[in-house]
């Protein structure tokens, strides 16, 4: 007889992949038919943007066995991200963003003992947005270019009874990535987007890897004011 009962929930790539299918065509052939002709300056507003990611994964997992209970929380690829854009001209715009790469909880819950322990890598960088061509200022459909520099900061912290233990490397890094804005109206747009990060190797591992080199796909909300 087994020891131990694992039960695992973990989302497949199979699904994300219809997702990230089924959200670029309702981007790209839907959505804009709903954009009235009006003003859609740039020049001297901001936007807040929400963005999601599609290619990584998150999985969750529970462990029950004689000596305790463990349940776990982990996400791999880029997860998502929050920026700030300021359009300079028509057709640039300097942002501010932070994102999640990875991110990983774990609590185990034994007879004598209990523990938490959180790793996650988050991405803070300063670049710019330049769209091609120069964009009209009724202009709906906006493909751009980005790039952006600045820390990739791990951290990893745990928790016991009597233990305490935090630590934080941080390493230099950037983003290069192309898009599409979608915009709905004056105040609010879509955009669709793949970038990839580069960054030099964390001194000590954060869960495992020093470093988290990759491409990510995904869908953006943002509203402009």
């Amino acid at each position: 007889m087994k020891s131990m009962l694992e039960v695992k929930l973990v989302v497949s790539r199979g699904v994300q992949r219809h997702l990230v299918f089924v959200c670029c065509l309702v981007s790209l052939f839907v959505l804009p038919l709903f954009a009235h002709a009006q003003e859609l300056s740039l020049s001297g507003r901001s936007s807040l943007e929400l963005e999601f990611g599609l290619w990584g994964g998150i999985g969750t997992s529970s462990t029950v066995g004689l000596s305790g209970t463990q349940s776990e929380v982990k996400g791999t690829g880029y997860l998502g991200g929050l920026t700030y854009a300021y359009g300079l001209e028509e057709n640039l715009a300097v942002t501010v963003s932070a994102g999640v790469l990875a991110v990983q909880a774990t609590s185990t819950v034994g007879l004598t003992s209990t523990s938490q322990h959180v790793r996650s890598v988050v991405p803070v960088l300063i670049g710019v947005r330049y769209y091609v061509p120069d964009p009209k200022p009724d202009g709906k459909v906006r493909p751009f270019l980005a790039a952006g520099i600045g820390s990739y900061i791990g951290t990893e912290t745990k928790n016991e009874i009597l233990v305490q233990e935090s630590r934080t490397e941080t390493a230099f890094g950037g983003r290069l990535g192309v898009g599409v804005d979608f915009h709905l109206g004056s105040h609010f747009k879509l955009a669709a987007l793949v970038g990839h990060h580069l960054m030099t190797d964390f001194a000590t591992p954060i869960s495992g890897r020093r470093n988290y080199n990759g491409t990510g796909f995904g869908m953006e909300v943002g509203y402009i004011f």
